[in-house]
């Protein structure tokens, strides 16, 4: 009970930390980063990892955790990404058990010994997919919990403290000369038969962080309910055995180097939390502007800069599909009721016209500060993003184009600077029909 409430606080703390860190979220994502069923990502780990396993038995009488008590061994386990919130793994652990009661009813001074084979099957769920913004925290991060049903193959004997003699049955005073041992046979304890097997269910939660594309380090602690009792040999208590794990592991993603993994890609807008499509929410919206759109194929678009003049933007862009979008300094914006319009209105006219690009042309002022083709970019993967990722565009059909301050265009004289500094700070949305 106490391991369940540690548990659940700790993924409460982790929880509310997660949260904070939506919230605030400014996320700048590039194409490789996003998720979508379309696209190819490295599905496949091999995990290597060490550490110590830690008996709860009938006779582990410590409370704190004992250096005595504690017992290493390897884990290795394959893991299959099936989305970006859920992966399953096959994992094998392997140790010594060992356990130690002082005055053990009538027998005094008694400890256990043996070895465990656990294979379990798990499911991980990663948490931090299932935020407002879902995906991985700081592009480094991912915390899960685990799941899973298993077996384990033990063997065991029961021994004095005080001169290591292996204990029988007639030692508690029952009519027998067998000796308590598990895996070995009872008359000749010395001599190894076939191990015990019970089942066993894993319950964990663990930390991962992202070296590379390649690699990946996570630690993860599990408690493993046994549903036999004598992992020990004592079959006394109230309770099964179980014993705890944690490891330090390495992952290594298998796939193309260059292409991400699965669990590191963010989920977008347009898909549920296991990776499938959902319905579009702006169905009903998009519905309403198809009426628009119609009546707009007549005429050419009506821009909202005074600055730019229509036919000036149809000589550059060979399109009369222009749509502007304008920043504050610094890339800076809210997008308003108008300019979710106007990328409303040209996701629809994707969707009318299947195969067809939308190229974003990233523009700032010539006086900002700062690196102005990265201004420009960000201000163009803003837009894409939220075209993408809140309405439902294809990504792959959307071009980024920064240009910095390069070929901005000229305002008329005597124009008033902060009306060209504004209507230099944009991103044109240009829509190239097949």
């Amino acid at each position: 009970m106490r391991f369940f409430v540690t548990i659940l606080s700790l993924l409460a703390c982790l929880s509310s930390s997660l949260g904070q860190f939506r919230q605030t979220d400014r996320r700048i994502l590039e194409e490789d980063m996003r998720f979508s069923a379309e696209k190819s990502f490295n599905t496949w780990s091999i995990n290597l990892g060490y550490g110590p396993l830690i008996m709860y038995s009938d006779i582990s009488n410590f409370k704190v955790l004992s250096g005595s008590a504690l017992r290493f061994g390897p884990t290795v386990y394959v893991s299959k990404q099936l989305a970006p919130a859920l992966a399953i793994d096959l994992q094998y652990i392997g140790s010594e058990m060992y356990g130690k009661a002082d005055g053990y009813e009538s027998l005094g001074d008694i400890y256990f010994k043996g070895n465990i084979n656990d294979i379990s099957l798990n499911g991980s769920f990663f948490i931090n997919q299932l935020r407002e913004y879902p995906g991985p925290v700081n592009d480094r991060w991912n915390f899960f919990v685990k799941l899973g049903v298993g077996i384990n193959l033990f063997r065991s004997r029961l021994y004095f403290v005080e001169n290591d003699a292996i204990v029988r049955e007639d030692d508690l005073n029952m009519p027998s000369e067998r000796y308590m041992v598990s895996g070995y046979d009872p008359y000749d304890p010395l001599t190894k038969t076939a191990p015990e097997l019970a089942i066993m269910v894993p319950v964990g939660f663990g930390a991962m962080y992202r070296i590379n594309n390649r690699v990946d380090l996570s630690l993860e602690s599990s408690m493993r309910f046994s549903a036999s009792d004598n992992l020990d040999n004592i079959l006394t208590g109230s309770t099964n055995d179980r014993y705890f794990h944690t490891a330090l592991s390495f992952s290594y993603k298998i796939g193309k180097k260059n292409r991400r993994h699965t669990r590191w890609t963010y989920r977008g807008y347009g898909f549920s939390l296991f990776g499938r499509q959902r319905k579009d929410p702006l169905q009903d919206e998009v519905s309403r502007l198809e009426e628009e759109i119609a009546k707009l194929e007549i005429r050419p678009v009506i821009l909202r800069d005074s600055v730019v003049v229509n036919e000036l933007l149809t000589t550059i862009y060979e399109s009369v599909r222009v749509r502007n979008i304008f920043f504050e300094r610094g890339a800076s914006i809210e997008f308003d009721t108008e300019d979710q319009v106007l990328m409303a209105e040209t996701v629809v006219e994707m969707k009318l016209n299947p195969g067809s690009y939308v190229d974003l042309y990233g523009y700032v002022y010539a006086g900002d500060e700062g690196d102005q083709m990265e201004l420009s970019r960000i201000q163009c993967e803003k837009i894409k993003d939220f075209m993408v990722n809140e309405m439902g565009a294809n990504a792959a059909f959307i071009r980024v184009k920064p240009c910095g301050s390069k070929d901005v265009f000229k305002a008329k004289p005597n124009t008033n600077n902060s009306t060209v500094q504004r209507s230099s700070r944009r991103v044109d949305i240009v829509f190239r029909k097949l």
